[in-house]
């Protein structure tokens, strides 16, 4: 944790939501050293704790008005034809934030998990990590959350793998990652965080960044929130510096045309381009973060695209019966809704046809 974080920053973190409800041990005792080592954080920690025991008071209220028998939409899709509404769940959560005047993003943590056969689950890595213990794995629906020594706090992403040095917090602060992660590095100018991936490497002092490195994907992205990170390319002596609210999308492929939201990118001669951050319309939120608040974001992107997004979020295997559906192109956001009722909510954009047979979806036009 690097100390800097805002008031409504914390109140978004879900390990602060934990540790205010008292509900995770692990999250409760690293908030708990947090105050300790940093005495001078404790007024606004016990501020964003009282904002946090009062929205929930709030919005529990409100839940209980509107606990009259109706069924509320089961799917919150946005920019869809035909979509006049966000939901009622929304519009309570807007009507709590606005009572306390903070941004609708103050309480998006109320929301249930994504729909998993496995729960999202805490791990500390203690002072030293094992031999058999420094490698981490998340399956298809599966998130964890994980404790470095240095107290460096990390979300994996489903389907993703991080490797932790044997050495980590000794001689280095190395990793290696496979897939996506949402990485708050604690500051040590001693000892630089380096986190190693497929074509670069990042190197930070204390930041907070998101890495997105699916072995099947086309492109990795690196999205910087705060602080400040270098990008080394491998075999190069290409480095990239990124500021806060920027991110580098890296093409795989080199010089393949790289495109994003439909739109042709104009690439670096190094194969890889520089954009600002994405942003949901709706309430600010980070789009390329918005996993971590187990949030499922679709901006733009064609079913093709989002293939392994729902792969991998449901853990499910997507066939397409013909290249045509695979093109159709969506914007939506869904929290708690499961595969079906995403798949209907998408239909409102589109017709196409599904077949769901236990893991295995069929998809035609």
């Amino acid at each position: 944790m690097s100390g800097i974080l805002s008031i409504e920053e914390l109140v978004i973190d879900d390990s602060f939501a934990d540790y205010c409800f008292q509900k995770n041990e692990t999250d409760v005792l690293f908030w708990e050293e947090y105050i300790l080592a940093n005495p001078g954080e404790k007024e606004k920690i016990e501020e964003a704790k009282q904002l946090v025991l009062g929205l929930a008071a709030m919005f529990k209220k409100e839940e209980e008005k509107q606990a009259d028998g109706k069924k509320m939409s089961p799917a919150k899709v946005i920019a869809l034809p035909g979509n006049r509404s966000t939901g009622t769940k929304r519009r309570l959560y807007a009507r709590a934030a606005a009572a306390v005047a903070v941004l609708l993003i103050g309480i998006k943590f109320f929301s249930s998990p994504v729909p998993s056969k496995k729960p999202v689950s805490a791990i500390a890595v203690k002072d030293q990590v094992p031999v058999d213990a420094n490698i981490f794995t998340t399956g298809k629906g599966e998130k964890k959350v994980i404790i470095l020594p240095d107290s460096t706090k990390l979300w994996l992403n489903a389907g993703s793998e991080l490797r932790v040095d044997k050495e980590f917090g000794k001689e280095n602060r190395q990793v290696y990652l496979t897939g996506e992660a949402l990485f708050d590095v604690t500051h040590n100018k001693a000892l630089p965080f380096i986190v190693h991936i497929d074509k670069y490497d990042i190197k930070v002092l204390g930041t907070l960044f998101n890495v997105k490195a699916y072995p099947g994907d086309k492109q990795s992205e690196t999205s910087l929130i705060r602080g400040k990170v270098e990008i080394q390319m491998t075999n190069s002596s290409r480095k990239i510096l990124l500021s806060p609210n920027q991110k580098v999308i890296i093409n795989k492929n080199g010089d393949d045309p790289m495109v994003k939201d439909g739109k042709r990118l104009l690439l670096h001669e190094a194969g890889f381009a520089l954009l600002p951050l994405s942003y949901n319309e709706k309430d600010s939120a980070v789009i390329e973060t918005a996993w971590a608040q187990n949030r499922l974001e679709i901006v733009n992107e064609s079913f093709e695209e989002i293939k392994g997004k729902l792969e991998r979020w449901y853990n499910v295997k997507i066939k397409f019966t013909g290249s045509e559906v695979g093109k159709y192109t969506f914007s939506a956001t869904f929290e708690k809704e499961t595969i079906s009722q995403v798949l209907k909510a998408l239909q409102y954009a589109y017709h196409f046809n599904y077949d769901i047979k236990e893991n295995e979806i069929t998809i035609s036009k």
